[in-house]
């Protein structure tokens, strides 16, 4: 028996010196990944809608301290309101969260209470935080999306 678990242990080293780990996701990839699940999301939302991404948020890095990282890489920020008419019920809309995206969704608290609908998603695989809530923004009734993917890895290009 102890023969066995050193030649696993051995061959598990063996691997991870040679390069066999898995290779991390890109940014691009990350970023991707988040997209479609804001624009499944978004598709939820019945028409009269507009949809408002917010493409202002730079890659930001998961090892930074602020963040409470130690990960190499950087993580897309995707931020979306969709803008609905005056009979949308978005507090039944939220309601409807997590089992409306499917298996691998929980509920989760972030610890800060507010009082408009809201609700806290995170996938533990591949790993994406979503809140959805209500707003109201510029006097315009809206669901709020914001979702924070994984850890992906910057090209040459994209790096700062």
């Amino acid at each position: 028996m102890r023969k066995t678990i050193t030649s696993i242990t051995l061959g598990i080293g063996l691997l991870m010196m040679s390069g066999c780990t898995p290779t991390p996701p890109t940014y691009d990839e990350v970023r991707a990944e988040t997209v479609a699940v804001l624009t499944q999301v978004a598709d939820m939302v019945p028409e009269p809608r507009s949809i408002e991404p917010n493409e202002s948020f730079d890659p930001y890095p998961c090892g930074d301290s602020l963040s409470l990282g130690a990960s190499k890489g950087s993580f897309y920020t995707g931020q979306w309101l969709i803008f609905v008419d005056g009979s949308f019920d978005v507090t039944a809309f939220i309601d409807q969260f997590p089992e409306a995206l499917g298996d691998g969704w929980r509920s989760d608290s972030l610890g800060i209470p507010v009082s408009h609908p809201q609700v806290y998603l995170v996938r533990d695989s591949p790993r994406m935080s979503l809140t959805v809530e209500e707003r109201t923004f510029e006097g315009r009734r809206a669901v709020e999306l914001l979702a924070i993917s994984r850890c992906g890895t910057l090209s040459e290009d994209q790096r700062p």
